[in-house]
């Protein structure tokens, strides 16, 4: 089958499925590859079979452009050997050819693979509905391909088997974001005099001028199908971002689309908020940030593709809205449509740019993609976009020489897309392609103008076992790779990262926890400076300031399981470390504190939100639900609330404020609606915030000052 088509004078961009004419062993050599690649960039193929180790070096792969004459290009062959990256320096059509020869279980029928692709400058956008639908064609056949071959496998299967800085500190608590000045969504906010929270369905506004004497000063509802997610504030506007559920009914069946929408509200007189003007677009929300005035909404949306195996009358274009435009939804102008190099995903990644300083005429700018995206990280100057690269699998086994053709679901490799951005203007600038997966957002970073991340490679998967290895890649403002850490605490997996300047710290684990520090200054030749391995792991790091983390997390310990008698390794009680960094070639945990025992959990484990911060008192709190442990299996609910520690360099880790509610008689678990899920302060009060109240108290002695139910 043809790997190209062509519309309007413009390539389309979609993706080759070659079957070659020849069998062997019964088996179809499968070829998986995009049709086009930015120049520059590793231009991926997966093939069904593997192929010679030395089949680059002996010449039995190679590229010819346009004219048919070879090309130079730097080709290199994965670890895997049925996956080949491809990097041209010049944009035209080529053809990638794999001779016979370089398969490693070549028989006397294997013909040469000719893989067609074009190196392009720029991506381009789409021109008619024709091209659009011809992607998704192409994608559903591609599926229906795969679950023929994964069926028959199985077949065959069976009978084998940002330091905080206090000064021009706010007199109120902050968003803890990644970056400092990109504001990002969360579930409470403050102005200093209001407290904005997300209670089920509702807004909830509690006016919080008088902690002895609170009062609810408004609650704002929404509409049906409508759900609230996430929060931000712009002086007097309160911007609040939520799902909406649309039904949609067709001549035959009924199809329902989700949509994200940002509602902006005057909140000038907060017990009177008045809805400005609502913007949606289609799909699940990724991300959003804030910054420099400028509200970004990052969604992704896969549209019902696979009903054109029956009908023709689908709408594969993604739906937007504006209320200062229409009462409805309609389907996105083609021409703000664009297909991502490589991108071989039958799903879109949605963004659009808003001025928020003048949000009631400013126009939203919306572009799609067609490609997924999952991680989101956003620096002052770009966006960057992960998307999973899913490989083909096979079963290394000598035994098993059917399923060495398939390809199956397996761990992918990661394709990084990075959008320059100018006010509302987002522009695609680079691609890459990275081994192994990011673990966050946090495993990405940008610094003068170089892109870090690190990334887990391999893992276990069926009956093949890939020994983990840990990396640490470094790219310039192209996307060119210049420099790397490889290799990192093999067999373990990062659990936690932060980049501060030019400095990263990397924790991984299995049973013990070794922190990294990794000496950036030179892009070019980064190095590993320091280990420390102590128990336990940190999933989220926190900078104290340029010498200290603070790391929490989970205390373990090792054991022999009482029915295998094979020794595990488990989690204990929450963990709070200090790691003194000034030596960077010899860290130290300076001061630790564990927080209950087996089962005790916090949101700041997996939700950097959810830290509270005051820099001028160094405090440092969180939610928290404690439990212990209970023989060898069981646990026992002890509590739940909040804790607040004093942290400096000077002092380490001191329990300040203790606000848990001790488990009553009876009571095995903890009570959802009581549960505090944020922290924040203004002026010299404390406030907690759950679903049921609000409650205050005196920041310097924690004693209660008053109470203001919710619902």
């Amino acid at each position: 089958m043809k790997g190209r088509h062509y519309a309007g004078g413009i390539f389309l961009l979609v993706v080759i499925l070659v079957a070659s004419s020849l069998l062997f062993f019964g088996k179809k050599v499968e070829v998986n590859a995009a049709s086009t690649v930015l120049v520059n960039q590793p231009y991926i193929v997966h093939l069904s079979q593997s192929l010679e180790k030395d089949s680059v070096k002996k010449g039995d792969i190679y590229v010819k452009n346009g004219k048919g004459q070879k090309v130079e290009a730097s080709i290199s062959l994965h670890e895997n050997r049925q996956s080949l990256s491809i990097v041209n320096t010049k944009t035209g059509n080529y053809v990638l050819h794999v001779e016979k020869n370089a398969f490693e279980k070549s028989t006397t029928k294997t013909k040469t693979q000719k893989i067609e692709y074009t190196v392009i400058e720029k991506i381009e956008q789409l021109q008619s509905i024709k091209d659009l639908e011809n992607f998704f064609k192409v994608a559903l056949s591609r599926e229906k391909r795969n679950i023929e071959k994964a069926e028959t496998t199985m077949a065959e299967e069976s009978s084998n088997v940002a330091a905080d800085k206090a000064s021009g500190e706010p007199n109120h608590s902050t968003t803890n974001n990644q970056v400092e000045d990109i504001e990002e969504g969360d579930i409470v906010v403050t102005d200093g005099r209001y407290i904005y929270s997300i209670i089920e369905n509702e807004i909830v506004i509690t006016d919080a001028k008088n902690p002895k004497s609170m009062k609810v000063a408004h609650k704002i509802s929404l509409e049906k199908n409508s759900y609230p997610t996430q929060l931000m504030m712009k002086g007097n506007t309160l911007i609040v971002i939520l799902d909406q559920y649309i039904e949609m009914k067709k001549k035959d069946y009924i199809s329902s689309i989700n949509m994200t929408k940002a509602a902006f509200y005057d909140v000038k007189d907060a017990h009177n908020p008045k809805l400005i003007r609502e913007v949606a677009q289609d799909g699940y929300m990724n991300g959003v940030r804030l910054t420099n005035g400028i509200l970004y909404i990052v969604t992704n949306k896969t549209p019902d593709y696979w009903i054109m195996a029956e009908r023709e009358d689908v709408e594969l274009r993604p739906y937007v809205y504006d209320s200062a435009e229409s009462k409805s939804i309609k389907p996105m102008d083609i021409k703000q449509l664009s297909i991502l190099p490589g991108s071989m995903e039958p799903s879109y990644t949605i963004i659009s740019a808003i001025d928020v300083n003048n949000f009631e005429k400013s126009e939203v700018k919306t572009k799609g993609f067609l490609g997924g995206s999952s991680t989101l990280y956003m620096s002052k100057d770009a966006l960057y976009l992960t998307a999973f690269n899913y490989l083909p699998a096979t079963f290394e086994s000598s035994k098993m020489i059917s399923t060495d053709m398939a390809i199956l679901p397996m761990a992918s490799d990661t394709d990084i897309y990075k959008f320059d951005i100018d006010g509302t203007n987002v522009k695609l600038a680079g691609t890459t392609t990275i081994k192994g997966n990011l673990l966050n957002q946090f495993s990405m970073d940008e610094h003068n103008g170089y892109f870090r991340v690190a990334v887990t490679e391999g893992n276990n998967w069926g009956m093949v076992e890939q020994v983990s290895k840990n990396h640490l890649l470094i790219f310039n403002k192209k996307m060119e790779k210049v420099g790397e850490v490889r290799d990192l605490a093999k067999g373990e997996k990062i659990y936690s990262v932060r980049f501060m300047g030019d400095k990263a710290y990397i924790v991984t684990f299995k049973q013990v926890d070794p922190l990294f520090v990794i000496d950036l200054e030179q892009p070019e030749n980064p190095k590993v400076l320091g280990e420390l391995k102590i128990p336990g792991f940190s999933n989220y790091l926190h900078p104290l300031d340029e010498n200290h983390l603070i790391g929490f997390g989970y205390e373990t310990e090792s054991r022999v399981d009482s029915f295998s008698k094979e020794p595990i390794v488990t989690t204990t009680g929450m963990k709070i470390s200090l790691f003194d960094v000034s030596d960077f070639s010899n860290p130290k945990e300076q001061d630790t504190v564990t927080i209950g025992g087996r089962g005790t959990y916090s949101d700041i484990q997996y939700n950097h939100k959810a830290l509270f911060r005051n820099a001028a008192l160094n405090y440092y709190g969180f939610p928290v639900t404690i439990y212990e442990a209970k023989g060898d299996y069981e646990i026992a609910y002890k509590g739940t609330g909040a804790l607040v520690y004093e942290i400096t360099a000077e002092k380490g880790i001191q329990l300040k404020g203790n606000l848990i509610k001790n488990a009553q008689k009876g009571e095995q678990y903890e009570d959802y609606n009581s549960m505090i899920t944020r922290l924040l302060y203004i002026d010299n009060t404390l406030y907690t915030i759950s679903p049921k109240e609000v409650n205050s108290y005196d920041l310097q002695n924690f004693k209660a000052l008053g109470n203001v139910k919710l619902k």
